[in-house]
């Protein structure tokens, strides 16, 4: 379109010049004409007096050219004042030839940009898509044999029914279900590690790290982490329900809490076994916790492995690293895993009282809400716990890029400083880092945490209190 309209005025400039120039040609040609005529009249005239001739040609021929000149300087002026006239207009078309010019040059410019990036972010894709492909290829034949060794042991335990199988069958049942409900949202449950350690400052939303993260490093990337997050949440979940369950048999017997009108245990009493089994669980397996972290942030240092972030943890800190965060663990576990079995089994006893047994949309959607409101409750507490599970290894990595900048930045004695300094610094608004990602994966991965975990219980034939 620019094209055509700049060759449509260049064709128009052109024309107008043309005109301008027969004009000036054929006021020229007339005037010589009406000179040559004069001069032929006043000769004629002349030859018929031989006594004035001199005289009389002489004044013709002198008025003939003054008349000759007057014209041809009117000329001159009209076709000067022609020209005036036209330079606006050709100064206009010339002008906006030139930026018509200009325009393309840029159109095609940002054109050219435009394909490069296409190109960039296909060629992108398609790597990522490569390496997506041969990370399924290797992990599928581990996750069928995972898979038949489960299904073995369930075959194994289920007609089993002394104490101590009952045990062996919580755990077992806590950590499949564990294990598969993670796995399932690992991805959300990344993005929510890194936005909560990194801060808003240096991450973008939650959808621009996903795309960041798989274009990057494929389908990988969204899973790092989970290898370690699994060895951690199957004991930290299983020993959840059985110190749980054991508790609350505890309670039933010693009369604490037991709601009389149902024989069973109140909602305060409840919270507070779940609180004591989230502590205990989460005192066995909180440097898996710590190795989790440091894989889903600094995949490459660690080698992409739970021994080589083990020993990277080590060089950074020692054995205390492994356990820099404890304090605000304990503290956010309590109400955290208190609050979700308390408003789940709440939930699910209620619905049975008033409605029977209770279905499949039923116990996922008590799932997910209590989920929801346990992640809420403990958000800040994990914010801070995560970024003491850092304050080592970032400390290491500044003494060897020597940035003295970043030396001066005092870090978190304790769970109390963190939370003082945080919102001193960055505002209130920080100590909720990622809780939109960390509820989008705590809501269906509880829910299919309980889900899983009642088949599990069917199946092995457990019961509860």
């Amino acid at each position: 379109m620019n094209r055509k309209r700049t060759t449509t005025k260049r064709q128009h400039r052109k024309l107008l010049v043309s005109k301008q120039t027969s004009f000036c040609k054929s006021l020229t040609s007339s005037t010589v004409r009406r000179a040559k005529l004069g001069a032929a009249s006043s000769s004629s005239s002349s030859s018929s007096s031989s006594s004035t001739s001199a005289s009389s040609l002489d004044a013709s021929t002198s008025n003939t050219a003054e008349n000759l000149l007057q014209q041809v300087e009117q000329l001159q002026e009209q076709l000067g004042s022609s020209v005036t006239a036209a330079s606006p207009e050709q100064l206009t078309l010339n002008n906006q030839s030139q930026e018509d010019d200009d325009d393309d040059e840029d159109e095609c410019v940002v054109s050219q940009a435009a394909m490069e990036s296409l190109k960039n972010a296909a060629t992108s894709d398609a790597a990522s898509l490569s390496n997506s492909l041969s990370y399924l290829k290797q992990v599928i034949p581990n996750l069928t044999l995972l898979s038949a060794m489960g299904f073995l042991v369930t075959a194994f335990l289920a007609p089993y029914s002394t104490a101590a199988a009952q045990g062996v069958k919580l755990v077992f049942a806590g950590a499949v279900a564990g294990i598969l409900s993670r796995t399932a949202c690992a991805p959300i449950e990344m993005v929510s590690t890194v936005m909560m350690c990194r801060g808003s400052a240096e991450c973008g939303s939650m959808t621009t790290e996903l795309g960041n993260t798989w274009r990057a490093e494929g389908l990988k990337g969204m899973f790092k982490g989970n290898g370690a997050n699994c060895l951690k949440v199957a004991p930290s979940r299983g020993t959840q329900f059985l110190v749980y369950e054991f508790l609350k048999r505890q309670m039933v017997l010693a009369g604490f809490g037991v709601v009389a009108a149902t024989s069973s245990l109140n909602a305060g009493a409840r919270l507070v076994a779940g609180g004591v089994a989230g502590m205990i669980a989460a005192s066995l397996v909180y440097p898996l916790e710590v190795v989790k972290t440091m894989l889903t942030l600094y995949p490459e240092e660690c080698g992409g492995t739970v021994p080589g972030a083990i020993r990277k943890v080590f060089s950074s800190g020692g054995v205390g690293a492994l356990y820099r965060g404890l304090g605000p663990t304990l503290v956010a576990m309590f109400p955290y895993v208190g609050v979700e079995f308390m408003v789940y089994e709440t939930l699910k006893k209620r619905w049975e009282v008033a409605f029977g047994p209770v279905g499949t949309a039923s116990l996922l959607v008590f799932g997910a809400l209590s989920g929801a409101a346990a992640q809420a409750s403990a958000h800040p507490l994990d914010v801070i716990r995560r970024r003491m599970q850092m304050q080592t290894m970032n400390k290491k990595k500044t003494k060897v890029n020597g940035d003295s900048s970043s030396k001066t930045k005092k870090q978190y004695s304790n769970m109390f400083s963190g939370l003082y300094r945080v919102q001193k610094e960055e505002g209130m608004g920080a100590l909720f880092n990622g809780l939109g990602p960390a509820c989008l994966e705590k809501i269906p991965s509880t829910a299919i945490g309980y889900f899983i975990y009642e088949a599990m219980k069917r199946v092995l034939q457990l019961t509860s209190v």
